[in-house]
């Protein structure tokens, strides 16, 4: 029962976990540039932040990791420094409490760096009711290990500060912070999902930075909710998929309503016809006359003769 309740608990926060996730490989170095305006300075502009792939870092066995933990960011950041090479960063999204994380964020910097051999850093950003713990430290014996981290607290900040801040990845942590307040309301996700929309579209955004934003807001907002508006959902397509695409799309959803509406009034003739047939062979049964049954029934002489 205690697991199944902390599974139900977990489950009601992936969504959120996978719309930061995407979110930060698909916008890393505008995230990069938000939160570590000390790395994106030494950045090389001229190549791609990319993602680390292939990395099993987890030994512990807990529960996230168990229901498939999807918070976990790998990115190989670019230095201008080409003796520095890259720098390996692991970004973390922490929603509720976890009485072993700072441990964790610190297996996950001795592992990472062990496997990329680079200089390693990272982020945890908090996104829920979990405490900011921005460091972890161990002793035994004499022997002592302290580790201080990058932490964002997302509850922390300001609404009217993030409005403000014009950067397009304030655009996705604003977001975020909206998330927070509007719980399950979809009158008020929608209203915050409107305002995001339409900042967006009216700012001197690039495609790439446009498309981060509102496809994380979709996420964040939980857009495909049947419950949100159609006009909503229409909007956020137009502005996330080509004007080709979206008309593809389109025509596809109509023929496929065609389709449904052909198959199911074809289906009701048919159930007509079989139900007309069986109360025809249930009249003769019973006695009456062919010409009554038709009668009654609306059949053709031939098809009750052949019965």
């Amino acid at each position: 029962m205690k697991e199944t309740r902390e599974h139900e608990e977990y489950s009601q926060h992936k969504w959120r976990d996978v719309a930061w996730k995407k979110a930060l490989c698909d916008g890393a170095g505008s995230a990069i540039e938000y939160f570590l305006p000390d790395l994106a300075a030494d950045m090389d502009l001229s190549r791609e932040v990319t993602a680390i792939t292939g990395l099993e870092l987890h030994s512990s066995s807990t529960d996230s990791d168990r229901w498939m933990r999807v918070s976990d960011v790998f990115l190989s950041v670019p230095l201008q420094n080409e003796e520095s090479g890259n720098v390996a960063l692991f970004v973390e999204q922490q929603h509720e409490e976890e009485e072993d994380f700072a441990l964790r964020v610190f297996e996950t910097y001795c592992r990472l760096k062990e496997k990329t051999r680079k200089k390693t850093t990272g982020l945890v950003i908090y996104t829920g009711s979990a405490r900011p713990v921005n460091n972890y430290f161990d002793s035994c014996y004499g022997f002592e290990v302290s580790v201080k981290y990058n932490v964002f607290h997302l509850p922390g900040r300001s609404l009217e500060e993030l409005r403000k801040d014009k950067r397009p990845f304030a655009r996705v942590v604003l977001a975020g912070r909206l998330s927070l307040d509007v719980g399950d309301d979809v009158k008020q996700r929608e209203k915050y999902a409107w305002e995001l929309l339409k900042t967006t579209t009216e700012a001197d955004y690039d495609k790439r930075s446009r498309r981060v934003i509102l496809v994380f807001s979709r996420g964040i907002f939980r857009l495909e909710d049947p419950k949100v508006s159609r006009e909503l959902k229409e909007a956020y397509e137009m502005q996330t998929i080509s004007l080709d695409e979206y008309v593809k799309r389109i025509a596809l959803e109509e023929a496929e309503e065609k389709g449904i509406e052909k198959g199911m009034e074809k289906g009701m003739k048919k159930g007509i016809e079989r139900g007309k047939l069986e109360v025809a062979r249930t009249m003769l049964a019973e006695g009456l006359s062919p010409e009554i049954v038709v009668k009654c029934t609306g059949l053709g002489k031939s098809e009750i003769l052949s019965l």
